[in-house]
């Protein structure tokens, strides 16, 4: 039987039921309802954090916008857990469609899990999805160290 190290999600974070999840976990508004909240209630993390007027997705996981991909991420050590355990929610992103193309609109990973590859490891898939995709502005130092690392244009 594998544990989670108490001391790595003695942390405040939605939680989801397992269902032997993996890293990220796309979701859009037909996700479950437990998924878009979570993705929500991130979204209120990354507002407080920058200090931003508005939540940017809809209220309580009901976002309207039909183009809308968020992306949520999971404790890495709660991957692959059963239904039986609810897993941490450490992060998220949403993606919206613009004139353009798309555009990363927001992302937020948990302060202690930053900088341990979980976005360097989705960056590929993301450009996979979503091809020649834009990041929104503004952005923090870390997210211009992040882009100019992986050489991604950004303005």
């Amino acid at each position: 039987m594998r544990a989670i190290e108490p001391k790595t999600i003695d942390i405040v974070c939605p939680l989801i039921s397992g269902n032997y999840l993996d890293n990220p976990i796309k979701v859009t508004t037909k996700s479950p309802k437990t998924y878009r909240k979570a993705v929500y209630l991130i979204a209120q993390f990354f507002r407080r954090e920058f200090g931003y007027d508005f939540t940017q997705y809809g209220y309580e996981g009901e976002e309207t916008d039909p183009n809308s991909v968020a992306f949520l991420w999971i404790h890495p050590e709660a991957e692959g857990y059963s239904k039986e355990f609810k897993v941490p929610c450490i992060g998220a992103c949403c993606f919206r469609l613009r004139p353009s193309g798309y555009g990363l609109q927001w992302i937020w990973l948990h302060p202690y899990l930053r900088r341990q590859g979980l976005l360097s490891d989705t960056w590929p898939e993301f450009i996979n999805e979503f091809g020649k995709f834009s990041v929104e502005h503004p952005l923090s130092d870390a997210m211009k160290a992040f882009l100019n690392k992986h050489n991604f244009e950004y303005r």
